[in-house]
């Protein structure tokens, strides 16, 4: 029980001594240990403290905010929501926007209802617009599907027909038999959910001799497991800009195409991270440098909220895709490795390189039969792709990540750091930023009144903006000013944010460093920072009996604390819990107690409390109420005792004067009953008209 603390006496404050010797108790196992994993958010932001720094977009009657398209030149918002595409200038600040509406005619309406689609989640935008739109867009939201646009030509991976049955990754150009796509076969692509698709161009890589390379990730139905349950495996695959297809055997057919598993190992050792929800990719600002993949993983099982973020580099795919390919055995349907004696040469699966058009291999119209025979029976690579430092960045088994964006942050100090933000199923906004190889989550923002799951995430400049069913939401990301002091400012561990002296202010820095201080990886508030003035907080005094169980609330207000309790020395029975100190009350209890948090080497006192006895009564007097009330029970006792014993006397009396009169009795009842009767026998013969 949570014991309610009455209102602080005027002046009171927390004392330089307590009466009683203070002791220090570690709390261990509170949310404010020094244990606390860094997946848990620092600090939270509920929606009453978040709406300040946010800006809202929405129109009545309006739903389904969940396509974003920034064009950084116009510095333009597209959302595409159901029936409209609304046009907004970046930021945006409450304007009114631009607006194309599509009113969906009636014909086509009752079309797609005969066809069995609920209106409320079919997309009706596909149907005779001026494009055709089969095979590069979904025929419904809830068909998962991806797209990315390299040369000016787009790379689709959705489905082909209405009943989503189809799956298709294609080059979208020209005339529909033209098109460069997928084999329809299972070891292909087998009942996909396409997560996202990435262009890399040869300059990304330094290897101007190399092709555009196209990847797409997804996860699908895995068929080398022996399982009544079907497991889902993460894939990527990738295939090449420069791909023409075979003349004869694979023809309009990818003949680059390959693919690999997505290791990203989990608490249950990769069965717990077997859903691939969104990919993100990080692309450096320097030539030197390679573009990063961050996936968010999750589990299959139902019931179990574990995410997962992993980190990938496109060399390690590389890798995986230059090594032995798998041969599915069609008895058992598990995998082994093909020997390299019986991998023909070209290599399958390659893109077109200088080197091979120097060996007449011009395109891949070129290629002889055998690479094709070979690449159409064996997609898939035998070894899997394994994140950086081989294990993830992050898990949480509380959380559901549902969409991640990422951008390089360059520090006070010259250094970058990875900043990743993290949208989750019941629409709140994780931003986390990569420590070396862990990620540490630094606050937690609820975006929405209400809990609805993040469906679309774009950056533009400073701004994240968030789409979701019933609105898009403006996030600052540069909001330093919400940090009121030095040790805040530090302890928050932005790269954006730095602590100004001059400005006695939090800002948001541009690399200078005049008097600004920053502290990204150890967030020494005592070296950095001023000591600030101790704030005490209000002492509440707590009325309590003997033998009752206090909980003393303890809420820092970062979850990353350290928390100690200072107590009386004659406390015995203490239980440190997650929201505070449970005491069971005792004499040797009463006194004052306090909740001091440490964080970067900077303590303060965050609660405080006095345990009183109930009505201001001390040992002293409950010993003489307890004398009291036992001569009281005593009293009692003799007082019902003599109650009972006259009770009883005249019960006795009552019984023998019964006795007496039943002697009698019979005479009385026998005169009486021939009374009775003879009224009886002569009333029943009065003649009808009455008496003469």
């Amino acid at each position: 029980m949570l014991a309610s603390a009455t209102p602080p006496l005027p002046g009171s404050q927390l004392p330089p001594a307590s009466p009683f010797p203070l002791l220090l108790l570690a709390v261990l196992s509170g949310p404010a240990s020094g244990r606390v994993p860094r997946s848990v958010p620092r600090t939270s932001l509920p929606i009453s403290e978040a709406d300040s720094y946010l800006t809202r977009f929405s129109v009545p009657q309006t739903y389904n905010y969940s396509v974003l398209l920034v064009d950084p030149a116009s510095h333009t918002l597209y959302v595409g929501t159901r029936d409209t595409v609304f046009a907004l200038s970046l930021p945006f600040s409450g304007e009114r926007p631009r607006r194309i509406d599509w009113m969906v005619p009636e014909a086509h309406r009752q079309n797609c209802r005969k066809k069995g689609k609920k209106e409320d989640v079919s997309s009706f935008q596909q149907v005779e617009r001026l494009e055709n739109g089969r095979g590069k867009c979904p025929f419904e939201p809830a068909q998962r599907s991806a797209a990315v646009m390299a040369g000016g030509v787009l790379y689709a991976a959705t489905v082909k027909n209405y009943l989503g049955t189809e799956p298709i990754i294609s080059r979208a150009v020209g005339r529909t038999e033209d098109w460069i796509r997928t084999e329809t076969l299972p070891s292909w692509l087998n009942a996909p959910a396409f997560a996202a698709a990435m262009a890399l161009s040869p300059a990304e890589w330094g290897d101007e001799d190399g092709d555009d390379e196209i990847y797409f990730f997804f996860t699908e139905t895995s068929r080398a497991f022996d399982s009544y349950e079907r497991i889902k495996v993460p894939r990527v695959a990738r295939v090449c800009a420069g791909d023409l297809g075979g003349r004869k055997t694979l023809q309009h057919r990818w003949t680059t195409f390959l693919k690999a598993d997505l290791l990203c190992p989990g608490p249950e050792h990769g069965r717990a991270s077997s859903i691939l929800q969104d990919v993100a990719i990080l692309r450096p600002e320097h030539r030197s440098e390679t573009p990063i993949f961050y996936g968010i993983f999750s589990s299959q099982w139902e019931g179990a909220a574990i995410s997962a973020v992993c980190a990938f580099r496109p060399q390690d795919i590389r890798t995986v895709l230059n090594g032995p390919f798998r041969e599915l055995k069609h008895d058992c349907n598990r995998g082994l490795p093909v020997m390299d004696n019986d991998v023909p040469q070209p290599r399958p699966g390659e893109c077109i390189t200088n080197n091979m058009k120097l060996q007449q291999f011009g395109s891949s119209l070129s290629l002889p039969d055998r690479v094709l025979t070979f690449i159409r029976d064996h997609p898939l690579m035998d070894r899997p792709v394994f994140p950086t430092d081989d294990h993830p960045l992050l898990v949480t088994t509380d959380t559901a990540y549902l969409r991640v964006v990422a951008h390089r942050v360059t520090s006070l100090s010259g250094k970058e750091y990875d900043v990743l933000y993290l949208g989750t199923e019941d629409g709140h906004l994780h931003r986390a930023v990569r420590i070396g190889a862990q990620l540490s989550v630094l606050e937690d923002l609820a975006l929405f009144p209400e809990p609805q799951p993040v469906e679309s995430m774009k950056l533009y400049q400073n701004w994240l903006l968030v789409g979701s069913r019933t609105e898009v939401t403006q996030v600052n990301t540069t909001n330093c000013g919400r940090l009121q002091s030095c040790s805040e400012c530090i302890l928050a561990q932005d790269p954006v944010c730095a602590w100004s002296f001059q400005l006695d202010a939090c800002v948001a820095h541009a690399g200078e460093h005049g008097r600004l201080v920053q502290d990204i990886e150890s967030a020494d508030v005592s070296s950095l920072c001023p000591r600030e003035p101790g704030e005490h907080p209000v002492v509440f005094e707590v009325p309590v009996a003997t033998a009752a169980h206090v909980v003393l609330p303890c809420s820092p207000s970062s979850a990353w604390a350290s928390c100690v309790w200072h107590q009386p020395g004659g406390v015995t029975a203490l239980t440190p819990r997650r929201d505070g100190l449970e005491v069971v009350v005792t004499p040797g209890a009463m006194g004052a107690y306090a909740c001091e948090c440490q964080e970067g080497g900077a303590a303060r006192v965050v609660a405080a409390y006095s345990l009183v006895w109930g009505s201001q009564r001390g040992p002293a007097s409950q010993a003489h109420t307890v004398g009291a009330g036992l001569a009281g029970f005593v009293l009692g006792v003799l007082a019902a005792s003599l109650t009972l014993l006259l009770i009883g006397r005249r019960q006795q009396r009552r019984r023998q004067r019964e006795l007496l009169a039943r002697d009698k009795l019979p005479d009385a009842l026998g005169f009486s009953c021939s009374v009775l009767v003879l009224a009886r026998v002569c009333a029943s013969f009065i003649p009808a008209g009455g008496p003469p």
